[in-house]
């Protein structure tokens, strides 16, 4: 079985179900080519281990008269479709779906469109990405019965996989961000990691912060490069006077990122309802810091949003409406400490852990 991936950009490391799908592939012996362009954002993930897969890179546009970066990945994936012939063919972002859909008209393949967001229902196109492919990977029955509003969908269309990374459950906790930040060790780290912005009330969050109490600090780890960013330079320089808020804003790997997570004692996930509206309602099992915070034993402080009650149920978070609140639900979650880390460890084997979804998936297309 042949399987081509096809982003516009190479950040498969930000993606964890993404990565965690093709890596489960790679490993059961499938071919597997990505086709990408460079960008100097997002560092190219290293998947070297696997001689049976093969990334084609091509270079951002630079010049006035050079042919445009889409042109360029237009032209490897039909190069691909006419030579490689590869069974399944994989949108993995907006752009790469549209593509897709288009070349559907001309050439016989397979197309998968892998929903990294919610569509925008006011954009026909998107929804008509998403009813032309042969298969859809979201990432559970929130975002099936969301997208089955408003999309016609045929019977055994949709394959579920959570927002999960494809390492081990991590059960070794050390004391990696203190020694990497010079936070003295007698801190509580609560942890905010992922994207940094106002979709996930970042400013707030740091305002907030400098109000916990003198046992708790927050540091913020960010999953791509935001040192020029204008949004990540106002939260700094508004906390730039504090002992309270830190940054680690270089990348790492999936496996030292586990490893940097269960250095923290709570992690944090709020979603701006104004920012995000019917996405963050409906969030669900795509929240991937939440995912590994939970893979890591690490109790979780979220937005209250219906589709993350999962925390309250499992008890192994706590849902908040307002970030003043953060403060008391860290003094509740450690008062209780050892029952909120076994139930992220159970909540994380019930629902999040990707073998069983990625089982469906595999024997879904080998016997295709």
């Amino acid at each position: 079985m042949k399987i081509t991936l096809l982003l516009r950009v190479p950040f498969l490391d930000k993606i964890p179900n993404l990565k965690t799908l093709i890596v489960d592939f790679a490993k059961k012996g499938v071919d597997i080519t990505i086709i990408s362009a460079v960008n100097e954002n997002y560092p190219v993930s290293d998947l070297s281990r696997f001689s049976n897969v093969k990334m084609v890179l091509v270079k951002q546009r630079t010049k006035r008269f050079e042919l445009p970066t889409s042109a360029k990945l237009l032209l490897a994936t039909i190069k691909n479709i006419l030579f490689s012939k590869s069974n399944y063919y994989i949108g993995g972002d907006n752009y790469a779906s549209h593509l897709l859909m288009i070349l559907k008209k001309y050439f016989s393949f397979t197309y998968i469109n892998f929903i990294l967001e919610y569509p925008d229902i006011n954009k026909t196109v998107e929804l008509n990405e998403i009813e032309a492919a042969n298969y859809i990977i979201t990432h559970d029955h929130w975002h099936a019965e969301f997208i089955s509003k408003y999309c016609n969908l045929r019977n055994g269309q949709i394959l579920f996989l959570p927002n999960a990374s494809y390492t081990d459950e991590h059960r070794v906790h050390d004391n990696y961000l203190a020694e990497c930040l010079q936070i003295p060790s007698d801190k509580n780290i609560i942890l905010h990691s992922g994207g940094l912005g106002k979709w996930f009330c970042s400013k707030e969050l740091a305002e907030a912060a400098m109000q916990w109490s003198e046992d708790n600090v927050l540091v913020f780890h960010t999953s791509h490069i935001v040192d020029h960013d204008s949004y990540f330079q106002s939260v700094k320089s508004l906390v730039s006077d504090s002992e309270k808020v830190f940054f680690s804003t270089k990348p790492v790997s999936n496996e030292e990122l586990d490893r940097l997570v269960a250095s923290a004692k709570i992690g944090i996930a709020l979603y701006s309802l104004a920012e995000l509206g019917y996405r963050a309602e409906n969030m669900g099992l795509a929240a991937g810091k939440i995912g590994n915070y939970l893979k890591c034993g690490i109790p979780v402080i979220a937005t209250k949003v219906h589709s993350l009650s999962y925390l309250e149920d499992y008890q192994c978070g706590i849902l908040i409406d307002d970030p003043a609140q953060i403060n008391d639900a860290i003094n509740d979650i450690v008062h209780d400490y050892d029952n909120y880390a076994k139930n992220s460890y159970t909540c994380y084997e019930t629902l999040w852990h990707p073998k069983k979804y990625l089982d469906k998936i595999y024997e879904t297309f080998i016997n295709k």
